[in-house]
């Protein structure tokens, strides 16, 4: 009987550790595109960082409901395919 109330203890405390763990990682996530994002725009972490919550302010007009994470990563892809872009005319 102590094992079985050992192990639903066990159960419950993963239970209740893998949002955590998720969200960690989320939040991770986002950090790094953030950064990868004020890398690609060449400025100021201020400037990238406003420019940035407005892309994802009319995203989030265009497409609701979405995460924080799909938001960043569709900003990062339009801003890479219009550098893309842009070489190609320039060639």
């Amino acid at each position: 009987m102590f094992y079985l109330g050992v192990l639903i203890v066990m159960v419950i405390a993963a239970a209740c550790a893998i949002p955590t763990l998720i969200s960690l990682r989320n939040r991770r996530e986002v950090a790094r595109l953030k950064q990868r994002y004020r890398k690609l725009t060449f400025a100021s972490p201020k400037l990238a960082d406003e420019a940035l919550r407005l892309q994802i302010v009319r995203l989030k007009n265009m497409a609701p409901g979405r995460s924080e994470q799909w938001y960043l990563e569709r900003v990062i892809r339009e801003l890479e395919r219009g550098r893309m872009h842009h070489r190609h005319q320039a060639e």
